[in-house]
């Protein structure tokens, strides 16, 4: 009989635990807001200050690739349009329907991951690689953050990290680690992956295009850059890695990830997946699953694969998966709606989060925030405009998380200022996509750092503790690179 998990060990992991929640709300202490109650409460926020900032607006022309952007010098105040209630009630709503694209990618990948979980073949491929490591098992994370971030710096797509999760969450606890390290292997390799692009079309490729710049230009530079900041997030990860693995009580997780090893690895006196002799059918599978997903990626590589390619091609690859492991037509629609159940909070989450975005834009009052912060980036002195660039960037991450979005409504603004001051463009485009990225995995507003943390059930403030530090470092390296870039006036232009 082909190995196969059952539905109690092998689903996506679930977000919420209701014998958890039961015994945290009795134990009388102040326990952190449910997400959706911090994005509420920021929707809140926002709502009031469409009453108390000015309403203005840019013009707008669409560029060839069909992308809206805004026009230099175009800003104007308008007659207020404060946001009314319906507007405020209406905003998650339109907010799902906005971020729809990157709702049913969490909800498809995820779910052809959790189908894969259920055939086995994950629970194999774990087996296999740490078989093949050995005594090395050490390498697995800096190997695996290597491939996530160049596999992101190439292509620019950080949510692919979704799919990533399911694979190694088990194989961390395997390992001896935690969710936490599970987590930081995901988010940070494919965050400063994309932050740090070589490629990146929705960043660099899009940046380059609007400052008319040689397509790609300075990859050099940015390879190097990128390489600084994977050697620190790779030791900074390993570091904790090593101290959850001595002593398995330091880690921040630990009490969920005694739960979480029942379920993903099975009870210590059952004998499990791991101790069982693979099939011949679980073989094929195994090798048929690892050429599709390598296939994917380079897809995607070559042939820049959008969100809709990607959640159909990880369909098809859990489908044939199945079949091959015997799983008969209604099995397979069973085990796909299993996964989606625990993967429907994680997908809502990437669109309620941009319910804050919805309402900023139903107020108009994003042109005049972006207005003020390059009258304030102009009043800088000429030696630290790139530095405050960064900065700026990186705080209004929060109110625009998409790097085409914010590139599109930001990068029009700064070039004129650039060209003013003598900073050359190429410069601007590196403190654009720096700053826009590196705190993609910060703010709640960001819709796949925030399906991720959920699908794994770490803590927002736990992670938030555990990334300052490391944010710290890579904005110190990243304002380092750009005073360099200044002193041998990188360019062109």
């Amino acid at each position: 009989m082909e190995a196969q998990s059952n539905g109690s060990k092998d689903g996506v992991l679930n977000s919420h635990h209701p014998e958890d929640q039961q015994k945290e709300q009795g134990s009388g202490k102040w326990e952190m807001p449910d997400i959706y109650i911090i994005l509420t409460f920021m929707i809140l926020i926002v709502s009031v200050l469409t009453y108390a900032i000015p309403t203005g607006k840019f013009d707008r022309i669409t560029l060839e690739n069909g992308r809206e952007t805004v026009v230099a010098g175009s800003y104007q105040l308008v007659e207020a349009s404060p946001v009314g209630a319906m507007e405020v009630v209406t905003a998650i709503p339109r907010g799902l329907s906005e971020a729809s694209v990157v709702v049913f990618l969490t909800l498809l990948v995820g779910g052809s991951i959790g189908v894969l979980q259920r055939t086995g073949v994950i629970n194999y491929g774990v087996n296999l690689l740490i078989k093949q490591l050995g005594s090395a098992t050490y390498l697995m994370v800096p190997i695996l953050m290597i491939v996530f971030a160049a596999v992101c710096s190439f292509i620019g797509t950080p949510e692919l990290g979704i799919a990533y999760l399911p694979i190694v969450i088990p194989l961390m606890l395997r390992l001896g680690y935690d969710s936490m390290t599970a987590v930081a292997t995901v988010l940070i390799s494919c965050t400063f992956g994309f932050a740090f692009g070589i490629t990146s079309p929705t960043n660099v490729g899009l940046g380059h295009m609007l400052a008319e710049l040689p397509m790609f230009s300075g990859a050099g530079f940015r390879v190097m850059v990128l390489s600084l900041v994977m050697i620190v997030s790779v030791a900074y990860v390993v570091l904790y890695a090593r101290k959850v693995k001595a002593n398995p009580q330091s880690s921040v997780t630990y009490d969920h990830d005694v739960k979480l090893k029942l379920t993903l690895l099975g009870k210590g006196d059952e004998k499990d997946e791991s101790e069982q002799q693979p099939t011949t059918r679980l073989k094929i599978a195994g090798l048929a699953t690892l050429v599709m997903f390598v296939g994917i990626i380079a897809s995607t590589l070559k042939f820049r694969l959008g969100f809709y390619e990607l959640s159909g091609l990880f369909m098809t690859m859990a489908i044939i998966t199945s079949i091959i492991i015997g799983h008969r037509g209604n099995q397979i629609c069973e085990n796909f709606n299993t996964a989606f159940q625990g993967m429907l909070v994680g997908a809502l989450i990437t669109g309620v989060a941009r319910a804050v975005s919805v309402v900023l834009t139903d107020g108009q009052i994003l042109d005049t925030i972006v207005y003020n912060l390059s009258e304030m980036l102009g009043s800088l002195p000429n030696s630290v405009t790139s530095i405050g660039i960064l900065l700026t960037q990186a705080v209004f991450n929060f109110l625009v998380p998409s790097g085409s979005g914010q590139t599109l409504l930001t990068l029009p603004i700064l070039l004129p200022l650039a060209d003013l001051i003598g900073l050359t463009r190429q410069i601007v485009i590196l403190a654009t996509q720096w700053g826009d990225g590196i705190t993609n995995i910060l703010f709640p507003t960001s819709g796949y750092f925030m399906a991720i943390l959920v699908m794994a059930k770490v803590d927002y403030m736990k992670w938030v503790r555990f990334f300052l530090p490391l944010l710290g470092i890579v904005i110190t390296i990243s304002i380092g690179f750009l005073l360099v870039a200044q002193a041998i006036d990188l360019g062109p232009f």
